[in-house]
């Protein structure tokens, strides 16, 4: 897969291998292929250019409920995306967890070219890190839109209802796509499009403990936070984009 997307991982900076850190990366897409290619497997040289840290992506935990399912996901490494695994996953010192954080919602505002990001009300991952202490690394993969054709049903449509019933009740989104065919035109294959993901700088962050800063104190930390990342992931984006991006069709836009 990562020869067929000709898959690349760009260092922007050290990460210390004695840290723990929470990989908050976008855009999902419609499968997140680009945190499977790079952080799953070593099919973009991950090892190579971050010694000493072993990335854990996460996944859905209804994913390890389907026999089948649960042990090609155990196979390859991930663990469930529930706050108890991320943080225990977070316990080693070079330890990574890898998160999208847009999830299915993003999968269902996904266009071709376009920067769709489900991210204003998404603020688990920085939970996560200030309970952890966890560095928080923002990432960005250039191409992941450009993986499939995909079709948004309007707001108001029996489809467009259908997928959100799906995604409030069972956590999955039901995005409408097509990508490349082995032997047709269409099929699920992703388009053989370039897959580059830029990996930025570490926002670094103090533990903070629920129970002894009050809730009030705490929340107030996650917006910071959580507004810091956002910065952060526009000023990578906007590094990057007109290198990696030249025909996109938007800049960012934060749909929800």
């Amino acid at each position: 897969m990562g020869d067929y997307l000709s898959a690349r991982l760009i260092k922007t900076a050290e990460l210390d291998p004695q840290g723990r850190y929470v990989f908050a990366a976008y855009p999902h897409g419609i499968s997140a292929i680009s945190g499977w290619v790079c952080f799953a497997t070593e099919a973009a040289g991950f090892s190579r250019l971050f010694p000493g840290i072993r990335p854990w992506c996460m996944t859905l935990a209804s994913n390890f409920k389907c026999p089948g399912v649960r042990e090609y996901c155990l196979m390859y490494g991930l663990r469930s995306c529930e706050k108890r695994s991320c943080i225990n996953m977070l316990k080693k010192p070079g330890s990574a967890i890898v998160l999208y954080p847009g999830g299915a919602a993003e999968a269902l505002v996904a266009e071709l070219g376009m920067f769709n990001l489900v991210l204003k009300r998404r603020k688990g991952f920085v939970r996560i890190a200030l309970q952890t202490g966890a560095s928080i690394v923002p990432i960005f993969g250039f191409g992941e839109t450009d993986l499939f054709e995909t079709y948004v049903p309007a707001p108001h449509s029996t489809m467009a209802k259908f997928q959100r019933l799906s995604h409030k009740y069972w956590g999955t989104s039901q995005p409408i796509f097509k990508g490349s065919g082995i032997f047709t035109d269409s099929g699920l294959l992703p388009f053989r499009s370039p897959l580059t993901t830029v990996v930025g700088a570490p926002i670094p962050v103090t533990k903070l403990d629920p129970k002894e800063v009050g809730e009030a104190a705490f929340n107030q930390a996650v917006d910071e936070l959580h507004q810091k990342y956002i910065i952060a992931l526009q000023k990578l984006f906007d590094d990057w984009k007109d290198q990696l991006a030249p025909n996109r069709k938007g800049d960012i836009v934060l749909a929800a």
